[in-house]
C-alpha cells in the first residue's frame, strides 16, 4: 500500500507507535530495537512499512531500516510465524545475532525469542539459510548496544510504577503521552503518577 511513513513520533506503546503525518495519526507495530531508533531521532521519523491484511483486521508494520522490514518478511514467509511472532524474534535477537543464528543453525539461540519453539527454529534456520544476506550478521552488533540511557530510565521507572501495584499495560500508556527525553528515573515516575491519578 505504502513503502514508508515520514511523520513525527506521537505516542510510543512499547510494541506499537503512533506516528503522525498531515495530522493523521497511524498506529505501527514495532520492534524495540526499531523503537530505540526512533526515540534517539530529532524532528521526522521515517519508518519503513509493511500492511498485513487479514479477515477483518488490516496492520501496519514498521521498522526503522529497510534491513529489518526485509527480515521481518523473510521471517513470515516461514510456515508457522506469524507477523506478531516475527516482531517477537526482531525484538528479542538484534539483526546480526539472528543472521548468525541462523546461518549456523543455533536453534538455541532463536528460541530465545517469546513463542519460538524448537521446530519453529528449526524451520527458520532451514528456510532462511540461504535467503539471509549473510553480511549482516559481520557488521550488526548486539542489542544490547542499542539500549539507550533513555530506555534504562524508562525501564527502571516502569518497574518501579509496578510494583506500585500498577499494570504494565496502563504504565506504558501513560509514558506514552510524556516526553521521557532528558528526564530522570523520578521525573518520570512523578509524571506518570499525574496521568495514572486523572
Amino acid at each position: 500500500m505504502f513503502a514508508y511513513i515520514k511523520g513525527s513520533l506521537e505516542y510510543n506503546g512499547g510494541d506499537h507507535i503512533i506516528v503522525e503525518n498531515n495530522e493523521i495519526g497511524y498506529k505501527v507495530f514495532t520492534t524495540s530495537f526499531s523503537i530505540s531508533e526512533f526515540i534517539k531521532g530529532e524532528g521526522n521519523i521515517c519508518v519503513y512499512t509493511k500492511v498485513v491484511n487479514r479477515d477483518d483486521e488490516m496492520n501496519i508494520y514498521g521498522f526503522s531500516s529497510k534491513d529489518e522490514m526485509d527480515m521481518f518478511n523473510k521471517l513470515v514467509s516461514v510456515s508457522g510465524v506469524g507477523s506478531k511472532m516475527a516482531l517477537g524474534i526482531l525484538s528479542s535477537i538484534s539483526l546480526g545475532q539472528l543472521v548468525g543464528a541462523i546461518v549456523a543453525n543455533d536453534t538455541k539461540e532463536l528460541t530465545k525469542a517469546q513463542g519460538v519453539g524448537k521446530k519453529t527454529a528449526q524451520r527458520i534456520a532451514l528456510e532462511l539459510k540461504d535467503k539471509v544476506d549473510k553480511n549482516l550478521a559481520l557488521i550488526q552488533p548486539s542489542f544490547d548496544d542499542f539500549i539507550t540511557p533513555i530506555e534504562n530510565h524508562v525501564e527502571e521507572a516502569t518497574e518501579a510504577l509496578m510494583s506500585l501495584g500498577y499494570k504494565k499495560s496502563e504504565v506504558q500508556n501513560a509514558i506514552g503521552k510524556i516526553r521521557v527525553d532528558n528526564l530522570k528515573v523520578e521525573d518520570i515516575i512523578k509524571e506518570v503518577l499525574k496521568i495514572l491519578s486523572l
